[in-house]
């Protein structure tokens, strides 16, 4: 969540683009194909793991020390709330970097007020890259699956001094229970004040927890939270006759079919989202080492 960084990655894609034009331009279009120029493709994150194959992973396969998941740093621009239909940019133009638009728009601070408090309107809580912290995968014997996932992460977010005081926020008055709508505890500092709001809160599907704000050196708030996110499914499966692939078959509705490379040991199971496509349906979810379930 750090703003350096955000803006410093536009750029990089930006330089990135322009580089890649200039190649193309001097290497031709043949001359991309039979000289290699493939070579500017962006490159997975997560590399494959083995394909070995096996039985068809029959039982409960869990996450264990030593044995994680990995995930495709995928964007998702937030939705800018100030426009009708924010997710639908104008003229299909590229969605807005969290960056480039004011996103202290979406956290309102006033005076103290025994009803609303501190927070008007919440905040964005922006989690660009939740990876998968928990997963429980089972394959049973008569052709279906089911899977169960837990994303976490730990992230920071910086509100400057404007966010917090433009709209008449001052030190000294009492945080307030948003499920209440009620003072709690005495006199605190402006972060505090919005530390116990943004706890409540929750976020999207998941929810955000212990949430911790502290000033900064320019009178703005630092808070750090905890985020959860859980998915995952079920449906059939098939295993192919290359006896190193499983497809499969999300419910009516739920998703298209993800064909699936394995290595069955008996101790481990190594899936991997085969070309590019994403485990369970969980976007950018790339690759599952996982263990026998105790």
């Amino acid at each position: 969540m750090n703003h350096s960084a955000m803006t410093s990655g536009v750029r990089g894609s930006s330089a990135g683009w322009r580089a890649g034009a200039r190649l193309v331009a001097a290497c031709g279009l043949l001359g991309a194909l039979a000289a290699g120029c493939d070579v500017l493709m962006q490159q997975p994150r997560c590399p494959k793991l083995s394909s070995c194959g096996g039985a068809v992973p029959v039982g409960t396969w869990i996450l264990a020390p030593g044995h994680g998941s990995c995930s495709e740093d995928i964007y998702v621009a937030p939705t800018d709330p100030r426009l009708p239909m924010g997710t639908l940019p104008v003229a299909r133009t590229p969605p807005l970097e969290p960056a480039l638009y004011d996103w202290c728009d979406q956290l309102i601070t006033k005076a103290y007020d025994s009803k609303t408090g501190i927070v008007s309107v919440a905040a964005n809580f922006y989690t660009p890259d939740i990876q998968v912290g928990d997963a429980s995968v089972r394959y049973n014997a008569d052709g279906t699956y089911s899977a169960g996932l837990t994303r976490t992460g730990t992230y920071t977010l910086t509100f400057p001094s404007l966010c917090m005081r433009e709209f008449g926020a001052i030190d000294g008055n009492p945080a307030v229970d948003v499920t209440q709508m009620m003072p709690v505890g005495g006199p605190v500092d402006i972060c505090k004040q919005l530390e116990l709001p943004l706890g409540q809160m929750g976020m999207g599907p998941g929810s955000f927890r212990n949430t911790t704000c502290i000033p900064d050196d320019s009178r703005g708030c630092v808070c750090t939270f905890d985020a959860t996110e859980t998915g995952g499914g079920g449906g059939t499966y098939l295993g192919l006759s290359d006896g190193q692939t499983i497809v499969n078959l999300p419910g009516p509705g739920k998703d298209f079919p993800q064909r699936v490379t394995y290595c069955n040991t008996g101790r481990e199971l190594q899936l991997t989202g085969a070309d590019g496509e994403y485990l369970f349906g969980t976007l950018g979810l790339r690759t599952l080492d996982l263990v026998p379930q105790p």
